[in-house]
């Protein structure tokens, strides 16, 4: 199954580590006052440019690598597709209207320039949780940037949640305009971990599962969530669930190359924050990343009896199929080991043991099997596996020719060869998976959530409008009162 092109993990040079040590420096230096609008001190530009790599800005806000943060990508909801916002400093399209508050605003209170709520797409609700100096370092580094002119789709989202003023109401149930504050008694390592994870790198935004609201439930952070169609998994210290089983040099491996031997490897979203952010920042911000996740409350993932990684044996199908008519040869249905064989044998072995190298990876004791859904495995068929690091790439092509009953057919065969057996997969599944999308909720779901959001954004454009007015009104006596 994998086309492949990967170079092999080597050391860093020299002169890479020294800039990412200097990089890191600048960040974790008392970083002083970011005051002045439109500020280009490059002691200031530097450290912004570090908090966005942190940040993964790039993931979301580049649809084309010759048009860095000039926006344009397509970000998957359940509703529809919302195309995330040039922020490079293009007045016309992008920000370079945008003050320092509106800037703030926006990152600290998902709120747009023209008082717009913004969709939390934009994950606010970890970034809310930056210092004001980080949110201006960041902006001064966006404004170094090239401006480019590029105006982006609308978004398509279906009614009524394409009304932005009913996020007023999920406001309400879901999101708090809080800042970090370090935690006394821990210590510095872990409190920058902590800054990390739920704030720049916001894990929480994908590893998080959400409400009937889609807000994040915060009483499960880290237990496991989803990112378009994506599996996002639980990532607490739970042995069987999380990553409680993994060494800290295995996931230090995971975070920086995306690929950990006998554990898993990165695709998707997972490989693109690997690719864009993880791999490049300081390995002292990974080792704090570790350091906080470790002591995250244990969640247990109800499905999994055991750890993702523990499923699979060898395949010995090649002995039932010698001397078979070939593929093509008539119309009889295919098997899922005869798709194996035509398809994933070349590169992933035979036997789906991966070579002797690590060039192939295996596909015994590969957590992307091991799951309790399939909806990683069909979108790696489907789409491939694209991550490139400082230190390796890894290149898959996807399979998406294949008909639905072939996908279908080999994904049932990988599953019960080399992954969980109780895993069944389903055309509705499969249809997931092409649609990119996500479960989309049930109409129950759908009413649920709107009977919660629609009377609170009602009350609160209520308590807006008698503000304002109010405000007016005292104005008004002010006036009189002068003259």
């Amino acid at each position: 199954m994998t086309k492949a092109c990967r170079r092999p993990i080597g050391a860093a040079s020299s002169a890479g580590r020294a800039i990412g040590l200097s990089l890191a420096a600048l960040l974790l230096a008392a970083p002083g006052v970011v005051a002045a609008q439109g500020v280009s001190d490059p002691a200031v530009v530097a450290r912004g440019k570090y908090l966005a790599l942190a940040a993964d800005c790039g993931a979301c806000h580049t649809a084309d690598a010759s048009k860095p943060m000039a926006g344009g990508v397509a970000v998957p909801t359940p509703f529809g597709l919302i195309y995330a916002p040039n922020i490079t400093p293009e007045k016309a399209s992008g920000i370079g209207a945008w003050s320092d508050d509106d800037v703030v605003r926006a990152m600290h209170q998902g709120i747009g320039k023209q008082g717009e709520n913004l969709y939390p797409a934009f994950p606010y609700e970890a970034f809310t949780l930056l210092s004001r100096d980080d949110v201006l370092a960041i902006k001064a580094y966006l404004f170094s940037l090239k401006p480019i002119h590029n105006i982006v789709p609308a978004n398509d989202l279906s009614f009524p949640f394409n009304q932005r003023w009913i996020l007023w109401g999920w406001k309400l149930f879901n999101f708090r305009d809080a800042r970090f504050h370090p935690e006394t008694g821990r210590s510095a390592q872990w409190n920058r971990g902590a800054y990390l994870v739920e704030a720049l790198e916001h894990c929480g935004t994908c590893h998080t599962p959400r409400n009937i609201t889609l807000g994040l439930e915060r009483d499960r952070n880290l237990g496991g969530g989803a990112a378009g169609a994506w599996d996002a998994f639980n990532i607490t210290p739970d042995k069987t669930g999380g990553i409680g089983a993994w060494s800290d040099s295995e996931v230090f491996q995971y975070l920086a190359t995306g690929a950990t031997p006998g554990k898993a490897w990165a695709a998707g979203p997972m490989a693109e924050a690997v690719q864009n952010s993880l791999s490049q920042i300081d390995p002292d911000d990974l080792h704090a990343i570790i350091a906080y996740l470790r002591t995250q409350r244990p969640i247990a993932t109800d499905e999994m009896r055991e750890p993702r990684f523990a499923f699979g044996k060898p395949a010995t199908y090649e002995f039932g199929l010698r001397g078979t008519t070939g593929l093509t040869a008539d119309a009889r249905p295919v098997s899922g080991a005869e798709l194996y064989s035509a398809n994933c044998a070349s590169c992933h072995g035979v036997a789906g043991t991966g070579s002797q190298d690590g060039y192939f990876p295996p596909l015994v004791h590969n957590s992307a099997l091991g799951a309790e859904r399939p909806n990683n495995l069909l979108l790696v068929i489907l789409d491939g596996v694209h991550r490139r690091t400082p230190h390796e790439d890894a290149f898959m092509a996807g399979f998406s020719d294949l008909s639905d009953d072939q996908v279908i057919s080999l994904a049932n065969y990988l599953e019960q060869q080399f992954g969980n057996p109780d895993v069944h997969v389903s055309q509705a599944e499969l249809d997931v998976a092409r649609r990119g999308l996500g479960r989309v909720p049930t109409g129950l779901e759908v009413a649920a959530g709107l009977v919660l959001a629609l009377p609170a954004s009602l009350l609160i454009g209520l308590v807006l409008v008698w503000r304002r007015r109010a405000r007016a009104w005292k104005a008004t006596t002010w006036s009189r009162a002068e003259q």
